[in-house]
């Protein structure tokens, strides 16, 4: 290494001019070491920061929040796009296995099946379900869901669904009658 080279180390090394790097290096016969030293003897540059250990106890509850919040915030982050889809899926499994659709024909059960038997009928023959359900509301049959969820806004409908049906019926009895 050149004299320019070790002059130009010193200058970003010690964060001083070239002007005190070269004094030092000529004041220390050209070692790099000597003259870090002397620029640090000399107040020009700072030594290497002091790290302490102690092991004094001190509350902890601050470092052990900041370091559950981090871990979290790992747990969060490192879910993919597919980790979401499953756990998605297995939530939307669980409301569909442990919840029934009830169909009852005047007072008597006729069948209860799962939420997931009724998806899978759905998707397999979505038309023929519907008609078949407007159809069985004329002939007293009534549906409603029973399980885990709370689903008493949709047995309302089905409710409203089936008194609709009962007036229809009605009124269509009342005019073939006359």
């Amino acid at each position: 290494m050149d004299y320019f080279e070790k002059v130009e180390k010193l200058v970003e090394k010690a964060g001083v001019s070239f002007e005190e790097a070269k004094q030092a290096l000529d004041a220390a016969d050209g070692d790099m070491l000597d003259a870090m030293i002397l620029l640090e003897r000399s107040g020009k540059t700072k030594g290497p920061k002091n790290s302490t250990y102690s092991t004094k106890y001190e509350d902890q509850s601050a470092y052990y929040a900041a370091s559950e919040q981090m871990e979290q915030g790992r747990q969060s982050a490192g879910k993919t796009f597919g980790d979401k889809v499953v756990a998605a899926g297995k939530k939307v499994w669980h409301v569909l296995s442990h919840n029934y659709l009830n169909v009852k024909r005047g007072e008597e059960p006729f069948v209860q099946l799962p939420l997931w038997a009724v998806a899978v009928i759905l998707i397999a023959a979505w038309y023929l379900v519907w008609i078949l359900l407007i159809v069985s509301l004329f002939f007293d049959f009534r549906y409603s869901i029973s399980g885990e969820a709370d689903l008493k806004s949709v047995n309302d409908i089905m409710d409203k669904a089936a008194n609709a049906a009962e007036k229809a019926k009605e009124e269509f009895k009342e005019q073939s009658e006359e």
